[in-house]
């Protein structure tokens, strides 16, 4: 039986993309083509002004670093459909849990969110997004196109956004870089562990008690871009 803390740590990722998630926000994979077609100005505005946000409270040199934790934190959390993430990460194996279970781990998945923003703060260093355009896929499904250019770095960095939209309200489902959709490489890590684990839910709970109790939360290193 493979240890569930070891199949949920994998290796840091490189520096460019841990930058990104300083400043960047937490469903379903697409390709994103920078071809003619259908915008949606409004997705654009509204990722736009978050990452205007992002950098009001990281730039503010009068709070105290706890203090731009939690006020990242709270505009992550406002802007990102957690729980519907949190359940597409389960993938089969929600149909599995009891309601009790379920509610503990969107409640661990949360908190566990929150620490993959807070304990990259540090690695911010100024960069600004650039929205570039966007792709109506439906009525409610909607791809921004962005993306970060570094000092370092001699390409910009490609970022997409996948948001979901509502009586013409957006919330966050997913964030592509580097070919990777991060709500589906939490999906491949958690059902792995409960597969390896003979498909029961304790051992992924467990683990996230224990990397929310320890402030950990998502880690990984993109080795190859994720499909539907």
């Amino acid at each position: 039986m493979t240890p569930p803390i070891q199949t949920l740590k994998v290796a840091r990722t490189r520096r460019l993309t841990a930058i990104l998630a300083a400043i960047t926000f937490l469903v379903g994979a697409v390709g994103v083509a920078r071809a003619a077609g259908e915008r949606d100005l409004g997705a654009e505005a509204f990722i736009r002004s978050l990452g205007d946000q992002a950098i009001v409270i990281l730039d503010d040199e009068s709070s105290t670093s706890d203090e731009k934790t939690e006020a990242f934190s709270h505009l992550v959390v406002d802007n990102t459909d957690i729980r519907a993430i949190g359940k597409f990460t389960l993938g089969q194996y929600r149909r599995t849990l009891t309601p009790d279970e379920l509610e503990e781990f969107l409640d661990l998945f949360h908190h566990f969110t929150e620490n993959f923003y807070e304990a990259r703060l540090g690695d911010y260093s100024g960069e600004r997004l650039n929205v570039k355009g966007s792709l109506v896929r439906s009525a409610k499904d909607v791809i921004v196109i962005s993306e970060l250019n570094f000092s370092f770095a001699e390409e910009p960095l490609s970022v997409n956004w996948r948001l979901r939209k509502k009586n013409g309200q957006y919330a966050i489902r997913d964030l592509q870089v580097v070919g990777i959709w991060l709500a589906l490489e939490q999906r491949s890590q958690f059902t792995s562990v409960i597969a390896n684990n003979g498909g029961h839910i304790d051992a992924l709970l467990d683990s996230l008690r224990e990397m929310v109790g320890n402030g950990e939360g998502f880690n990984y290193e993109p080795t190859k871009a994720s499909n539907s």
